[in-house]
């Protein structure tokens, strides 16, 4: 066939990776330097978890993509992430739930955690600068030298000596059990909630809040909704003290994980030590159980905060911080309220908020006919999706789909974009179950499926299922192909002129991809499916 798209050297990765599919959990950490950010690799681990989701390659400002090369230069798959420098820090109101503070400050230090490919044909692994343009995603152009650079060898020897170190030192510490389990790590989002200021002696105590905190997640109506994609963890670790650090009442504790209100000389934000908490949750839980981790501390002051780890309090009211904080994190929301530092530089990447205030915006099919475009608030019944004018800290020029949500004021519902929004993050840890594709297909041309790095699936034995949908009168044909011990090889298609053509096809573990191609030419939408292993 001549719809073959794939790189000589993607050949050879899943060459390497057949017999062996390993892939490389990897902590790196940042700090100020004379001439920019100073990165180290504190961390690593080998095994055949499942590669890190790339869920923030629109998230607004200044990233960094991490990358695995092969020997020439080749890159056979990226994660991007916020640049950890700049930390945007909000406080709520707790009688209110509307915001009080919202900033940016510097982060001079932090660390962070992603997987990668690590099979033979993986020679190094870097940090690249990105910059997003005004929120419209990535910049086409990165600089060329990379921030920091790890060759294999280097990696190999860090997970060794993590391994032992590992062994040695926290592992009889820190414990963890399951409290929710729906399926594989490697094919759910897996919840960590992990405590700090609890002293051995309060080890029950902590298993009360936790389930408390836990209960309250589960009963959100979105969590509750997506259950059966999510896994529960909670990790037990012993501090030499009790409570936490509040230094504006200039009170100290020995903890584990040094939580500390008065973070940034803000009274209500609740930060943590970074590694120190990837330290004591990787001890006992694999990369694959440990997608999202909520540190909480033993204290009934009121805060939290997010980030690469959320944090939050037993106060009454601090599991809605963390909610918002997650709705950040893991799923890519914006805030919607209209306070802090507005930038009007380009439309935002993130599914809930825009520019657009006409009816083509992101959202047009959640819109009503009946409901006008702009929307004017205090005269539809919240909730009702629309084009509201005041979101992402701007008063005036962007919008937000409902009237108030999560996102804008603590103790609101979601609301049906940013539900919508969820689901697809949650898709994604499920081994891909659902995932849309769309796009155009030249006429006589070909799209790959998927259309994103690294090209292809890896599926553990079941059906793999793809369905294209596209316009009246227009032409398309599916191909899937499957990698074997003679290269790739055809195993199914769809081969009659349809728009609409489909395969259901009834596979064997292996690595995956598919062509769709048209002799008419048009938009399209592409929906697949298959097992995760």
């Amino acid at each position: 066939m001549t719809y073959l798209r794939i790189t000589a050297a993607l050949a050879a990765l899943l060459a390497a990776g057949a017999a062996s599919a390993d892939n490389i959990s990897l902590r790196l950490s940042y700090a100020d330097g004379r001439s920019g950010p100073v990165f180290s690799a504190r961390h690593a681990q080998i095994g055949a978890f499942a590669l890190t989701p790339d869920l923030r390659n629109q998230a607004p400002g200044a990233q960094w993509r991490v990358v695995a090369r092969d020997a020439q230069g080749v890159i056979l798959h990226e994660v991007t992430v916020a640049a950890g420098q700049q930390r945007h820090v909000e406080v709520f109101n707790p009688k209110t739930g509307a915001i009080d503070i919202a900033e940016t400050v510097r982060q001079a230090s932090g660390s962070f955690e992603v997987s990668l490919p690590f099979d033979r044909a993986t020679a190094s692994v870097e940090v690249l600068p990105v910059q997003a343009s005004g929120g419209k995603g990535m910049s086409a152009a990165a600089a060329s030298a990379p921030l920091a650079r790890f060759d294999r060898a280097t990696l190999a020897r860090l997970a060794a000596t993590s391994r032992t170190a590992r062994a040695a030192a926290l592992a009889p510490a820190a414990s963890a059990t399951t409290i929710v389990n729906t399926g594989p790590a490697a094919a759910r989002m897996d919840y960590v909630f992990v405590g700090d200021g609890y002293t051995a002696a309060e080890m029950g105590k902590w298993h009360t809040d936790a389930q408390k905190v836990i209960d309250g997640f589960l009963d959100d109506p979105l969590f509750a909704a997506n259950r059966a994609n999510m896994n529960v963890r909670r990790v037990d670790m012993a501090s030499n003290q009790s409570g936490v650090d509040e230094p504006d009442k200039g009170i100290y504790r020995d903890t584990a994980m040094d939580a500390a209100f008065n973070c940034y000389n803000i009274d209500r934000l609740l930060c943590v030590d970074t590694d120190k908490v990837h330290d004591i949750v990787g001890s006992v839980l694999a990369p694959d159980e440990r997608d999202v981790i909520i540190v909480v501390a033993n204290s009934t002051r009121y805060g939290g905060s997010g980030g690469d780890v959320a944090t939050l309090s037993m106060a009454p009211q601090a599991i809605e911080v963390a909610l918002h904080e997650i709705g950040h994190t893991a799923f890519k929301l914006a805030d919607e309220y209209d306070y802090g530092t507005c930038s009007l530089d380009g439309e935002p990447g993130e599914p809930d908020v825009t520019m657009n205030a006409t009816r083509s915006v992101k959202w047009r099919g959640l819109i009503s006919a009946g409901t006008p475009v702009p929307t004017s608030a205090g005269v539809y019944p919240n909730g009702t999706v629309g084009v509201f004018q005041g979101a992402q800290y701007c008063t005036s020029g962007k919008y937000r789909p409902t009237e108030n949500s999560r996102m804008r004021t603590l103790g609101y519902p979601w609301h049906a974009v940013n539900e919508g929004a969820a689901r697809k993050v949650f898709t994604q840890y499920s081994g891909g179950a659902g995932v849309t594709q769309t796009g155009t297909v030249p006429a006589g041309g070909s799209v790959n499926v998927p259309n994103v790095n690294p090209g292809w699936i890896q599926a553990a034995a079941g059906n793999i299922s793809l369905r294209l949908t596209g316009k009246v009168g227009t032409s398309y044909q599916l191909y899937l192909y499957q990698y074997g011990a003679n290269g790739w090889a055809q195993v199914a298609a769809s081969a009659g002129a349809s728009a609409s053509p489909s395969i259901s096809y009834n596979a064997a573990a292996g690595y995956y991809y598919a062509v769709a191609t048209s002799s008419t030419g048009g938009a399209y939408s592409l929906n697949y499916s298959y097992v995760k292993p």
